[in-house]
C-alpha cells in the first residue's frame, strides 16, 4: 500500500478522474486498493469488424 507523497499522487490522480471521491475518503471503513495490471485487453463490439487491443506487462511499463 503507498504512503507517504506516493499515497497523495495517487488519490489526486483519482480525484482527477472522479471529483466526487474527495467526498466519500470520509466514508467509515473506505478501503483503497492498488491494481497493477500484468495484462490487459480492450474490446470494442460495436464496431465491424471489433477492435480489439491486448497489452502485456512489458507493454504496461513502458505505459508509465
Amino acid at each position: 500500500m503507498p504512503h507517504g507523497p506516493e499515497r497523495a499522487r495517487l488519490t489526486e490522480l483519482y480525484f482527477s478522474v472522479f471529483p466526487d471521491g474527495r467526498e466519500r475518503q470520509n466514508w467509515p471503513a473506505l478501503t483503497y486498493i492498488r491494481a497493477i495490471p500484468r495484462w490487459l485487453r480492450y474490446s470494442d463490439y460495436n464496431v465491424d469488424p471489433p477492435v480489439i487491443l491486448e497489452w502485456d506487462a512489458a507493454e504496461l511499463r513502458r505505459l508509465k
